[in-house]
């Protein structure tokens, strides 16, 4: 989950490492270089899942890697390696997109998507929790062959050996009162690493303190010392995709071509890998055709299936000051099951410090101010972003789609979500810190009420998935097949939040980082046969 306050909240820096480090030249293996010609491997995008897969296969030195990123090397600049400092970023760090979030309403949010080296997992709140395995055996029954549970355990656990985890990280005395009012409710405090079950308690962070261990973080740093055999191009950005019969053979960037000989591996994430996809001539033939795109492969499930966490808001004004914290405005969270036939929690709920709106042109802020935030775990709504222009640089339409479920589920676990955060806040001891309820307002009582209020501010927990579907070759939907090739093709892989069959119940970047661990065994697998 991103947030950005508006207002400045007071930070304490926890004094882990000198962050002047991070103001000297790294630039000697990334963006001044001379673009290489061809390689062996190239990995488009150096976020959570691509920083990954450059740095396996470099190291099984299979050959020549070459990673691509739009972005900026995160080395320098400090705000984007210190988790305290996310307020801090600047738009140079994100890509500006706009998205719909309910279909039949004009009003846009802000969609945060990060650009610079290890992606959104240094623009994020390091939330880091491992799926129940119910996730995964979903995605093996919807056709992803050898994705269950059992056989994903090593990779997380190969996660873990390179990537600081804080287990229980400190938190202010207001996250505390949430922690501590869901255990008046009766549940347990948990620790969220050890099992995804009914619980209150701390988010476990992928930091170390206040340090980001993100995949550019535990993998790439420093770029400088990087093998021989893997050079990092940052602030370049792929533009098209050149295919010959059923191989992918060369990538055009704004710097210039690269030649692929062996494979090209997508990591650009939800948005980016199917509007390259699609610009490159890889989606449903008639809308690329309108567009004056020459059509290549026939896939209409490019750019289709995006689901996302839709959560809505408890706004509570306080009757103090708020406390700083220390690291994240997002510490602690709490998991419910609404409904005994789920298999996992079917809410999650963020408590977060300090408000923003966040969508176009609205500019209400809140001091002194917290949220209670329950999201739907594993909503049934599906979205989809669209082209409106052949150039990369013209950002796609981007529809959320939420609650567009015929059964109405996504909206009645939201609206139970919301009653749930008022009892929350109605406990001995999160009220004793309590003003008054702000949003949804004391007047929104009924079903409808709340429904028309969600409706109207739900927001997202920028997480979207599944925009390029990995399943089972003949479903028509399926764009890429168990072994993350794009389906009808030899050696273009696609790697990262987009493959998602469905939705995991927990924040999606641990899960990113298992996809690119597992697609890099796979290539590796392949290049040694």
């Amino acid at each position: 989950m991103n947030f950005r306050p508006t207002s400045k909240q007071p930070r304490f820096s926890r004094g882990i490492i000198s962050y002047d480090i991070f103001l000297t030249d790294f630039s000697m293996k990334t963006s001044n270089q001379s673009l290489p010609e061809n390689c062996d491997y190239l990995v488009i995008g150096g976020g959570s899942a691509g920083a990954i897969i450059a740095r396996r296969l470099a190291d099984a030195n299979i050959g020549r890697v070459v990673l691509v990123e739009a972005g900026i090397n995160d080395q320098d600049d400090p705000a984007l390696q210190n988790l305290s400092l996310l307020d801090n970023q600047g738009d140079h760090t994100e890509w500006g997109f706009l998205a719909y979030p309910v279909a039949d309403r004009n009003n846009r949010i802000h969609y945060s998507r990060a650009k610079m080296l290890g992606g959104c997992g240094n623009h994020n709140d390091c939330a880091f929790l491992i799926p129940p395995d119910s996730d995964f055996d979903r995605w093996k029954n919807l056709g992803a062959t050898g994705w269950e549970a059992s056989s994903l355990i090593k990779y997380f656990d190969r996660i873990e050996s390179m990537v600081h985890v804080e287990r229980q990280p400190p938190v202010n005395p207001e996250s505390r009162r949430f922690i501590d009012a869901g255990i008046e409710l009766g549940l347990k405090e948990v620790d969220f690493r050890k099992s995804i079950t009914e619980g209150v308690g701390p988010f476990p962070l992928n930091s170390n303190g206040d340090l980001r261990q993100s995949s550019s973080v535990a993998y790439l740093h420093p770029v400088a010392e990087l093998p021989e055999n893997l050079n990092v191009c940052c602030n370049t950005q792929a533009a098209r995709i050149i295919f010959e019969g059923t191989k992918a053979t060369v990538v055009v960037t704004d710097r210039g071509s690269i030649k692929a000989n062996r494979e090209i591996i997508l990591a650009t994430g939800a948005i980016h890998s199917p509007q390259l996809l699609m610009l490159s001539g890889v989606g449903d033939q008639k809308v690329l055709t309108e567009l004056g795109i020459e059509p290549v492969a026939h896939l209409p499930g490019v750019g289709s299936n995006l689901v996302d966490h839709s959560s809505a808001n408890l706004i509570l004004a306080l009757n103090r000051e708020l406390s700083p914290w220390t690291m994240t405005c997002c510490e602690a969270t709490m998991l419910l099951k609404s409904n005994s036939q789920e298999p996992a929690p079917d809410l999650l709920y963020h408590f977060v410090l300090g408000v923003r709106d966040k969508y176009e042109g609205r500019e209400s802020h809140y001091t002194n101010s917290v949220k209670i935030s329950p999201n739907v775990t594993r909503p049934k709504s599906r979205g989809n972003l669209a082209l409106v222009s052949s150039q990369i640089s013209d950002a796609p339409r981007i529809n959320l789609n939420y609650f567009s479920d015929p059964l109405g589920y996504d909206i009645d676990t939201l609206i139970q979500g919301l009653r749930g955060s008022r009892k929350l806040a109605e406990t001995r001891v999160f009220s004793e810190m309590v003003d008054h309820e702000i949003m949804p307002g004391p007047d929104a009582q009924s079903d409808d009420q709340l429904t028309e209020y969600i409706l109207n501010t739900c927001e997202t927990v920028y997480h979207p998935s599944g925009t390029c579907k990995m399943g089972n070759p003949d479903a028509p939907d399926t764009v890429v097949t168990p072994d993350l090739k794009l389906k009808g093709f030899d050696n273009l892989r696609v790697c990262d939040a987009s493959v998602f069959p469905d939705m995991v119940t927990v924040n999606i970047n641990n899960t990113v980082m298992m996809v690119a661990e597992k697609a890099a065994d796979l290539i590796i697998q392949d290049a040694k046969r």
